[in-house]
């Protein structure tokens, strides 16, 4: 957990994509691995959110926040009535696609911006954070695609969590899908070292070159989609 959420600290976003494909492959169940991970960098990111505030566009990360909502219910109830391989299998296939597509498109100049491209790339993210936590992937290629540099990477990426991640846990409890477990005593034991993890790579993250940040942030989502798929 130290490790993922110094990852996490670093890019904005790294902490689920890292953690939730080990914690799955360690064996445990993804209604734990969702409801601990949801909870981990809503707490996580609240810090990030307030130091790096100056740099929010808050018209994009309103949009992410907006369309997280259907998401997160429909991710509830594709949790709750889909098997667990078939989830984790989708998830990872779709993120590694998305990411050599991004990846292709590196060299070529900025795109337009895309009306509602914040409220599609909410939604995915609500989906794939309430049924596997990885609520990350979507809004990261969005903004990787937008160009952002790393510090509005950051203050985006942590005030959607923190907003997305807490409604999330919320309509895991109304729909039944919350594993209290995750909460005590696994959140508990695991926040002293996701905390300081966090704040170490959250003064690595800024200090990196553009480039070479939005590199790594696509390397790291194809992994972790690999890594996820194979767990399946």
């Amino acid at each position: 957990m130290l490790a993922a959420s110094f990852l996490g600290g670093v890019t904005g976003f790294g902490y689920s994509l890292v953690a939730t494909p080990l914690l799955l492959l360690l064996g445990f169940p993804l209604p734990f691995v969702v409801t601990v991970n949801l909870a981990l960098a809503f707490v996580t990111r609240i810090a990030v959110a307030y130091r790096f505030r100056s740099y929010l566009d808050r018209a994009r990360v309103a949009g992410l926040i907006a369309g997280s909502i259907p998401g997160l219910w429909l991710g509830v109830e594709v949790l709750k009535a889909v098997p667990e391989a078939t989830i984790k299998l989708c998830a990872g296939v779709i993120a590694m696609v998305a990411a050599l597509l991004l990846w292709r498109a590196e060299s070529a100049p900025p795109p337009r911006q895309l009306p509602g491209a914040p409220v599609a790339a909410g939604l995915a993210g609500g989906f794939l954070g309430s049924s596997t936590s990885l609520n990350g992937i979507a809004p990261v290629l969005l903004l990787a695609r937008d160009r952002a540099s790393p510090r509005s990477f950051l203050a985006d990426l942590a005030l959607y969590f923190v907003v997305s991640n807490a409604i999330g846990l919320l309509v895991l409890q109304l729909g039944g899908a919350l594993d209290p477990d995750a909460l005590a005593p696994a959140f508990l034991v695991w926040l002293p070292g996701s905390l300081l993890g966090n704040l170490a790579g959250t003064m690595v993250g800024p200090r990196l070159p553009e480039a070479g940040f939005r590199r790594a942030t696509l390397a790291i989502v194809f992994l972790a989609g690999a890594i996820t798929a194979f767990s399946a």
